[in-house]
């Protein structure tokens, strides 16, 4: 009994990340031991009942304990007072016995011969991931959903055509064309990105508005942005490229960058990837280099960070939520908007940080499993989202 006992410790550090080289090295040993088969089974069984898992046989978890032991071997387990998230689409698909705390899609290992067999999650109340979509106002103050309209030519507006090609829309001005104004708006649980007329490409978060003209002026780009959003601005030095944010200026001629400025955020960053941009707020002006990050405060004061993580700033478009050393109420934040929910706390919530990347295609309730890692619980109940001690 005892023995089955420290088994399960060992299971339960290696899946939050936090095992050591020696415990691995147990581990390792004890999968090599049929006597465990049947106890890993058991264990995840016990500690993950909210999910159904389907009868097996012992080739299947044989299967499953060599796939294991393979990931085991070559991952390099970060040893750290900190929580780190452990990846389970990184050990691949599995036995029935492959349930666990973040998977997308959980799937299980059959013979050659055989289909998958989907793992079902049980839950009473679950909110899908956020997806494609917006709400397009053109100048003329009529609404397109963009979530059900195909490709094709969606409007023209003053010899500037508007098209939705594969998941985003392009601007495309004609002779002559007239300067009017369109509206794109993601709701929360929805992004979208559009090519405007110069060229320039957009790829707007959750909760966010861009409004821009469907032809630019012969001397200026100009474009106002609520949320977040990344460009990438088409080079035109005789036109500089500017994004109006908050009564903030950032002026560039052609360059990569991304702008959080949601309203519930402390600061509104503007992180540059590549290029140079001029920040102009009020009387005070800033140049960013490639990987600085500009911080305006609710003071009003700006701070310059020149040691960004990239991978955290840029994650939302790369399809992961990228957490470092953030807060319990940073990562909800983000939560609620691509979850379309609303977050209450209950009294005696403990503080905690989180490190780790999760992919954005997960259910809400899966997600929800990993974070319940680091001692905080949760519960959905319609569109709220309780946070408990």
């Amino acid at each position: 009994m005892y023995q089955n006992e420290v088994f399960k410790e060992l299971m339960e550090q290696f899946i939050s990340g936090e095992i050591s080289s020696d415990n691995k090295n147990i581990l390792l040993n004890m999968l090599d031991n049929p006597e465990y088969f049947g106890e890993l089974d058991a264990i995840l069984r016990e500690n993950y009942d909210s999910v159904e898992i389907p009868s097996i046989n012992p080739e299947l978890t044989q299967k499953f304990i060599d796939e294991l032991r393979s990931k085991m071997s070559s991952s390099r387990i970060k040893e750290s007072s900190v929580k780190v998230f452990f990846d389970w689409k990184k050990i691949a698909v599995a036995a029935s016995v492959v349930i666990a705390i973040g998977i997308g899609s959980l799937i299980l290992f059959q013979k050659k011969d055989q289909s998958p067999v989907p793992v079902v999650l049980k839950t009473v109340d679950d909110k899908k991931p956020g997806k494609t979509g917006a709400v397009l106002t053109l100048s003329n103050g009529s609404k397109i959903v963009l979530d059900s309209v195909g490709n094709g030519l969606l409007a023209n507006q003053n010899n500037t055509s508007v098209a939705k090609n594969n998941g985003g829309l392009v601007y495309k001005a004609g002779e002559n064309a007239q300067l009017v104004f369109n509206t794109m708006t993601t709701p929360r649980a929805r992004q979208y990105n559009l090519q405007l007329s110069d060229g320039t490409k957009v790829w707007l978060n959750a909760s966010s508005s861009i409004t821009f003209p469907t032809s630019f002026a012969a001397k200026e780009r100009k474009v106002i942005l609520t949320g977040e959003a990344y460009f990438e601005v088409a080079k035109d030095k005789t036109r500089p490229f500017m994004v109006v944010v908050n009564g903030m200026k950032i002026n560039v001629l052609g360059t990569h960058f991304n702008v959080n400025a949601y309203n519930d955020e402390d600061n509104i960053k503007t992180t540059l990837l590549e290029g140079s941009v001029l920040i102009t707020d009020k009387t005070e002006k800033i140049i960013l280099k490639p990987g600085q990050q500009a911080q305006k405060q609710k003071t009003g004061a700006i701070v310059v960070n020149a040691n960004v993580n990239l991978e955290e700033v840029m994650g939302w478009k790369n399809g992961v939520f990228y957490f470092e050393n953030a807060s319990l109420q940073t990562v909800l934040r983000q939560i609620s908007r691509w979850y379309d929910v609303d977050v209450v706390f209950e009294k005696g919530v403990p503080v905690r940080t989180f490190e780790g990347e999760i992919q954005r295609d997960l259910q809400l309730s899966q997600l929800l499993k990993i974070l319940e890692k680091n001692k905080v619980h949760f519960k959905i109940e319609g569109n709220i989202l309780r946070v408990m001690p």
